[in-house]
């Protein structure tokens, strides 16, 4: 693997293909392949303007995977982000049914607000903002790797306690085994503009000497 496995810094010319398993993995619009995409970008962009940290997964020169991590204590100038988020949005209201589909995008921040209420938040200087891997390319170890250089990055800067959120309650497991527990689970309802409906997360906590512990002992096993 490790012949066709590299991690490097994102690159703006890898938003496209990111965006496309991001549309692959969520969703947004079952019904419509081009606000789907359109909506992923959103998505994508969202996180970018939040982020200080990202690394790309890049397989037999294909990119596969990325994680996008903030360190509270790290800030950028992230003017040209911010830029590209209103494009990304613009492109999405103009079709029809995109306005309703970013108000239902801006909604899944609600979960974050009700989980993030139970910590002590100064205590926490990092958070794992999105972490995917292409499904085609998974259970490969990528993910594992991709959590690994940020609990290095991390470890160096130096960073104790850090989160992430998660809609997906299967992939507790993987969490688990990078060190991360499981602090809370929450489903808040909401009147959409169609209809009643649930936001389910997860909240997953842990200590950064944990996931370096975790990456070591897949090192002793694989």
């Amino acid at each position: 693997m490790s012949r066709k496995l590299s991690i490097r810094g994102m690159r703006y010319e890898d938003v496209p293909a990111l965006a496309k398993i991001v549309g692959r993995l969520w969703r947004f619009d079952p019904t419509d392949d081009k606000r789907n995409e359109l909506a992923a970008r959103v998505y994508l962009r969202t996180c970018m303007t939040q982020q200080n940290y990202v690394r790309v997964a890049v397989w037999d020169d294909q990119v596969v995977g990325t994680i996008l991590a903030d360190t509270k204590y790290r800030k950028k100038e992230r003017s040209y982000d911010l830029w590209q988020l209103l494009v990304a949005k613009a492109a999405l209201a103009v079709r029809p049914g995109g306005r309703q589909l970013l108000k239902q995008l801006s909604e899944r921040s609600e979960i974050d607000e009700h989980l993030l209420a139970s910590l002590q938040r100064r205590d926490f200087l990092g958070e794992i903002v999105l972490l995917m891997v292409d499904p085609e390319y998974q259970n490969l170890g990528i993910g594992r790797q991709l959590v690994q250089t940020v609990a290095e990055y991390w470890d160096a800067a130096p960073v104790d306690k850090v989160y992430l959120f998660t809609a997906t309650p299967g992939l507790g497991r993987f969490y688990q085994q990078q060190g991360f527990k499981e602090n809370q689970h929450e489903q808040v309802d909401w009147q959409g503009a169609d209809q009643q409906r649930q936001l389910a997360g997860y909240l997953y906590t842990g200590h950064v000497s944990d996931l370096r512990s975790a990456a070591e002992h897949h090192l002793l096993i694989d």
